[in-house]
């Protein structure tokens, strides 16, 4: 079948569901929990599709079962060190090649698809993350498959997403159900994986997304039971809690896993930093980490793939502490090694390991110097378990449900909850980032969540800003200044040289104190009386910088810049502009684009335009003032169209109306015009082309 075949194929299917869809006419809650559930089972069985490549690869690496330690023992040294240098060979080239997005732990990589892409995962990221982490995990990486089964949920939530043509923030929050389902089903967790959203993810707890992320959670684990059974991911023993003169020593144990947080944190970037200056390609540098790993496993196999047998033989205190103390140090090389060099697996995984094995030394040291002390081995590599995972991942909340989840055990949840907060607590006060948005902070990149962020960020200052502002020329006479405040109600007016360029603002503060100075007026300039711009836009900035800008200096409106380099005012920003901006977006998100889709008639709250058009707002030239609509000929000399005419009315306010030809502009009038981008650009140019210079890159 052609693609183009297929596409058709795609689109029939589309408007039959939508159709449908319409004809029930569900609300905004109803249609996303729907799609969040049908989310929830996708990413419930991609979660058990991965836990079967995983048994079915390592079948052929090692054998079947769940020991991973002595069936690893079992084996010649010289198969303990060509497992991992095979995965190598075979998963290098195959995310190089195939989609980089897979490479390392997953999750810095759907924070972005978050926040920078609008929500978009490519669908080859889940084929390809899929099978590269179960042949890491099962040739020997020690990596985990949370980190994987979080990508490929969130991965395939945007797919669908996008196949439905869902708006920006609606594939948002699929990714979140994608990552929830995944979470849920891997570790039998409901709550967790939901919060796991929530709290790392999406950073939002509006009902809007609440409610399709616990729906798809809730989906994904019953799926995970029908198929795996319901039970704790980790069997142990029963732990109590011998008095509350305990909680000061839990509380030791979370600063001090804190610390060790920190530098598992660093040392993974700086191993990624290390092979990334390595002169050797790409796709074969997963081979050469392979073969060091390989190499520690022959002394120590308990950081064999993601290790879960170690943990559960820490939690059941059946290793001395020596032993567990040694394995902190060679887990942290190993998981280093593995995603140092570019292998594809998750971080959550080690981060237990390292947590338990640290906690349960810990806790065999305090059982040496408190007699009596029965069964507090377990307890504290639990506690250490859940307080690194907090820690690195910046959710202390999430951590405190997963391990509460995996294990089933609720009375040792004190404790819990006390080494997570002291751990994030050290870990936030030597690093501000976590394991997950440290990427983006060495890029350069800022990071930043919520429905507000998400829908400023994706509009440039120049989309809303009114265009071409009234300025005064730095020649301009006192006079003529005094009779502009007078017949307009500005506060401020801002000064350019013969360049276009700012040089300064005048306020009516500046001129009231010359006021009653009669043979001034004829003397002084715009130059004798300006004060200084204390702060700028750019027209590339977003709306969110400039809102910030705008709260932090308590300024009414900003100045818009051509750019750093082009100190030329194009452009007049204000907060009312930016909210007009969030209000119609988030009433523009609540529509979910069906009507596109099918063809049907309906009224909507908003037209959305074609690419490359926009409405802006513009203040007419001087030259134009007494000049009619059907004189200046927008239409036929730009291709533009006048929407409406904002007049002033008498009580100070403004007021559309709608554009006539005949219609006479005044120099208070303000024009709403839409045309192509370029179409207006031209027109900015022509009026103003010292403000808007022709750059080599628009020839």
């Amino acid at each position: 079948m052609s693609s183009r075949a297929r596409n058709q194929g795609y689109s029939r299917v589309r408007r039959t569901l939508f159709r449908v869809i319409e004809r029930f006419s569900p609300d905004e809650t109803t249609i996303m929990v729907v799609v969040a559930a049908f989310v929830g089972l996708v990413g419930g069985f991609g979660a058990i599709i991965f836990r079967f490549l995983v048994d079915f690869f390592q079948g052929f690496a090692i054998g079947h079962g769940e020991d991973t330690v002595a069936l690893l023992a079992a084996l010649p040294w010289w198969k303990k060190v060509a497992l991992p240098v095979v995965a190598g060979l075979v998963v290098g080239p195959l995310v190089h090649f195939g989609a980089r997005e897979a490479k390392g732990h997953g999750v810095p990589e759907v924070l972005g698809a978050i926040v920078f892409r609008k929500g978009v995962i490519r669908p080859i990221v889940a084929a390809v993350k899929i099978v590269a982490s179960a042949i890491t995990i099962a040739f020997g990486g020690s990596v985990g498959r949370e980190g994987p089964i979080v990508q490929i949920g969130a991965a395939m939530g945007s797919t669908i997403g996008q196949w439905l043509r869902f708006s920006p923030q609606r594939l948002r929050t699929l990714i979140g159900c994608g990552a929830a389902a995944g979470i849920a089903a891997t570790f039998n967790a409901p709550i967790a994986g939901a919060f796991f959203a929530l709290e790392i993810l999406m950073r939002d707890f509006a009902v809007v997304t609440f409610s399709p992320i616990i729906v798809a959670s809730v989906v994904a684990t019953a799926v995970s039971h029908e198929f795996l059974g319901d039970t704790p991911a980790f069997p142990v023993p029963g732990f109590t809690m011998h008095g509350y003169h305990e909680l000061p020593l839990y509380l030791l144990l979370g600063l001090f896993v804190g610390v060790v947080a920190v530098g598992y944190v660093r040392t993974l970037y700086a191993t990624e930093d290390a092979f990334e200056r390595l002169g050797v390609p790409a796709w074969l540098k997963p081979a050469l980490g392979g073969l060091l790993l390989g190499v520690l496993f022959i002394r120590f196999p308990q950081v064999y793939g993601v290790g879960y047998s170690s943990m559960v033989d820490a939690l059941n205190g059946n290793m001395v502490w020596q032993l567990m103390a040694l394995l902190v140090v060679v887990k942290l090389l190993a998981v280093n090694l593995t995603l140092g060099s570019g292998f594809s697996g998750g971080i959550f995984a080690p981060a237990l390991f390292l947590g338990g094995m640290l906690g349960g030394a810990f806790g065999a040291l305090v059982a040496q110097a408190i007699p009596g002390s029965h069964g507090v081995v377990g307890a504290f590599a639990m506690v250490g378990m859940a307080a690194m995972v907090g820690a690195t991942t910046g959710g202390p909340l999430t951590a405190i449900l997963i391990l509460f989840e995996m294990t089933g055990e609720y009375r040792v949840i004190l404790p819990l909850m006390i080494a997570s907060i002291g751990a994030a607590l050290v870990y936030r006060s030597l690093m501000s980032d976590s394991i997950f948005t440290l990427k983006f902070t060495r890029a350069g990149k800022k990071l930043e969540f919520g429905r507000e962020s998400a829908v400023l960020r994706n509009f440039h200052v120049q989309d809303v800003m009114e265009v071409n502002p009234v300025s005064i020329p730095l020649d301009y006479g006192f006079d003529k200044i005094l009779k502009l405040f007078l017949s307009n109600e500005e506060e401020h007016y801002y000064v350019v040289d013969d360049k276009g360029c700012l040089a300064g603002k005048i306020s009516i503060h500046d001129v009231k104190d010359f006021l009653h100075e009669e043979d001034l007026g004829r003397v002084l300039i715009a130059a004798d009386v300006l004060s200084p711009v204390e702060q700028v836009i750019h027209r590339l900035d977003n709306l969110e910088d400039c809102l910030l800008q705008l709260g932090h200096h308590d300024s009414p409106d900003l100045p818009v810049l051509y750019s750093p380099d082009n100190n030329a005012l194009v452009g007049l920003i204000t907060r009312r502009d930016i909210f007009e901006v969030y209000n119609r977006e988030v009433l523009h998100h609540q529509d979910m684009g069906i009507n596109l889709i099918t063809g049907e008639a309906r009224m909507h709250d908003c037209v959305e335009l074609p690419e490359r058009y926009k409405v802006q707002l513009f203040t007419p030239p001087v030259q134009w003032v007494g000049s009619s609509l059907r004189d200046l000929s927008l239409r036929q000399q730009f291709n533009i169209s006048v929407l409406a005419v904002k007049r002033r009315t008498g009580l100070g306010g403004m007021v559309n109306e709608m554009p006539q030809p005949d219609m006479a502009l005044t120099e208070q009038d303000r024009l709403i015009i839409v045309g192509e981008v370029k179409d207006l650009e031209r027109l900015m140019r022509e009026v103003n082309p010292r403000a808007f210079p022709v750059i080599p890159d628009q020839v």
